[in-house]
């Protein structure tokens, strides 16, 4: 299991939470269940190497105050504008207790409908599991390789690590192959644009 030390931090105005963040520290909140939340903050480096490391889903032993907790990292908050992490969660866990996580779906495999023209479009990029947080993937690897040209995959055809259960809505389309469009489809398409901003101008 990996660690992450962590220090305690007072609950003060914001200005000592930019301070913090200055000093490469990212501020962040521990809870869990039949507990007090706790402020702290880490290491931002340290946190990302962790994170490159043992991937968003990785179970990390959570060193504060002398003691020493099992966590997940619940949410973290990040700048749209310089993707820089503001803020993180970590749910203090049971290693015997299932944990509930959003997992990242990843691509796998290339698909003989792109190969003749077609579209490729991920309309889902996280599903929501259950299990052990020692059975806990750090993705969920979705294989394209059988998808031609108006095909559709749906979290109910993905296969599951042992162990795991699907909590998100079982039917959602994870991916599809779209029908290539042709120049002038295009072209009818932008000109239907234009003449509906024509139109609204003109009202």
């Amino acid at each position: 299991m990996l660690t992450l030390i962590a220090e305690k931090r007072e609950a003060r105005p914001r200005s000592t939470v930019t301070r913090l963040r200055r000093k490469g520290r990212i501020p962040g909140v521990l809870y869990g269940k039949n507990r007090d939340n706790r402020l702290l903050h880490v290491d931002q480096g340290e946190f990302i190497r962790l994170l490159q490391q043992g991937g968003s889903s990785a179970v990390l032993q959570l060193q504060l105050e002398g003691e020493n907790q099992a966590v997940i990292v619940q949410e973290v908050q990040r700048d749209p504008v310089k993707d820089q992490i503001l803020h993180v969660d970590f749910k203090a866990i049971r290693m015997d207790e299932p944990v509930e996580k959003e997992v990242p779906l990843t691509l796998q495999g290339e698909s003989p409908g792109v190969k003749a023209g077609g579209v490729l479009q991920q309309q889902l990029r996280y599903a929501e599991i259950r299990c052990l947080p020692s059975q806990l993937p750090g993705e969920i690897s979705v294989d394209v390789s059988n998808l031609e040209i108006g095909d559709v995959l749906t979290l109910a055809e993905i296969p599951l690590p042992e162990g795991v259960k699907l909590l998100s809505d079982p039917d959602q389309v994870v991916v599809s192959v779209l029908e290539p469009q042709s120049g002038a489809e295009e072209e009818a398409a932008d000109e239907g644009t234009d003449e509906t901003a024509e139109t609204e101008e003109g009202e």
